[in-house]
């Protein structure tokens, strides 16, 4: 049976979805992927990508300033779990 490969928003590298975080946009937020709506992949190279705020604000339509603050949360919640 096939794995799904999916593919990360920020190096563009594909790998197994297992493998990657799944996230998406609710109210100007990005919060973990529950099940509903449209979500992107970031691998566990790019969680770390000082320039990850970039492509997350383009993604969610956010400015620079709050998608760092985001990026920062993501990092902290994704890494202790």
């Amino acid at each position: 049976m096939k794995k799904p490969i999916r593919m990360c928003i920020n190096c563009r590298n594909r790998f197994l979805q297992e493998n990657l975080y799944r996230l998406y946009c609710k109210d100007k937020e990005v919060v973990k992927w529950q099940g509903v709506g449209r979500s992107f992949y970031i691998c566990n190279n790019c969680i770390n990508n000082k320039n990850l705020y970039k492509k997350i604000s383009a993604i969610c339509i956010l400015d620079k300033e709050k998608s760092k603050e985001i990026v920062k949360n993501i990092k902290r919640s994704l890494l202790e779990n």
